[in-house]
Order: C-alpha cells, then sequence, then structure tokens
C-alpha cells in the first residue's frame, strides 16, 4: 500500500483484515497523510497539515467498525466547524452543538436554522451512510430524499440568505 493517509490505511486495514500481507509506505516524514496534525507554531497548538478538517471520518462505516478510540486513536474536533462571513463584516458560526448555533444566530434565524439541520441531525447516522458509501450500495431513501431536500440551501450564498433572511434576526 502506498501512503499512510485515511485511504491508504483503509484500504491497508481491508486488505489484512481479508487474510493479505500488507505493508504500507510513506513518503513523508510522519504517517497520517491528510489526516496528520503538527504543532507548526505553538507546541499547544496542533493544525491541520494538509486538510481542513476531516468531521465525516468518524461516523464513516469503516471507522465504526474499525473503533480508532478503542486503539487509542483521538479524533479531534474544534467547537466551531465553519463560519460564514456577513456583508457587515460579522460572521455565523456553524457550531458543534445545533442549540448553541440557533442561539448565536437569534430567535428568527435560530428557528430556521433549527428547522433546516434538525431532520438531517435526527437521521444523521443514514445520512451518513449516503454520503460516504460506496456506488455499490443502495442508499436509505429517506436519508437521499431529506438530504437533497436540504442540499439548496447549503449550496450557494443567495440560497443561504434566503434561509437565513440576512443575518441574525
Amino acid at each position: 500500500m502506498v501512503g499512510s493517509g485515511p485511504n491508504g490505511l483503509a484500504a491497508a486495514v481491508t486488505l489484512a483484515r481479508a487474510g493479505l500481507r500488507v505493508v504500507v509506505h510513506e513518503a513523508a516524514d510522519t504517517l497520517g497523510g491528510g489526516l496528520r496534525g503538527a504543532a507548526l507554531f505553538d507546541p499547544d497548538v496542533h493544525h491541520d497539515v494538509c486538510a481542513a478538517v476531516h468531521p465525516m471520518a468518524p461516523v464513516s462505516r469503516f471507522f465504526r467498525e474499525f473503533d480508532p478510540a478503542a486503539r487509542g486513536v483521538v479524533m479531534e474536533a474544534p467547537e466551531v466547524s465553519y463560519a460564514h462571513p456577513l456583508a457587515d463584516g460579522r460572521a455565523a458560526l456553524a457550531l458543534r452543538d445545533l442549540e448553541a448555533t440557533c442561539e448565536t444566530l437569534g430567535p428568527v434565524d435560530g428557528r430556521r436554522w433549527r428547522r433546516l439541520m434538525e431532520p438531517l441531525l435526527r437521521r444523521s447516522d443514514a445520512v451518513a451512510d449516503l454520503l460516504l458509501s460506496g456506488p455499490r450500495r443502495l442508499p436509505d431513501p429517506r436519508a437521499a430524499a431529506l438530504l437533497a431536500s436540504r442540499v439548496p440551501a447549503h449550496g450557494t450564498p443567495a440560497a443561504l440568505r434566503r434561509v437565513l433572511g440576512g443575518g441574525f434576526r
């Protein structure tokens, strides 16, 4: 196997589970590929070296079967998942907690955000399986319909403005 990033390691584990002998080769000085972190400027702060984040990894079917936590792997996740800049210089923050996000958006936009996101959270396992499954598996049709109904709101800044109505009301 060439590369010790998430895809290379997943392939190596899958082949090893099937009984094949696997050797992982990595050209970089540290293992992990796009999943590795390093203390670049401050020894107490780890930065993503290649990727922004891997928020879907812990909910992927592979990671659930592999159980990285039982093997000592810690997946770190920031409190703020992403931010969307607004024209007036402020930013809308998407936090890991739906309630906290809704509070920061204000009563009107918070309700709109909850209406958009809560159904996805209720079926998050099915949605994750839909997004991360290969083309050989048929998706859960309810998850596919739910996701399809929510994607346009996330697709463009104009669509997001329609959902949030312009900001923090």
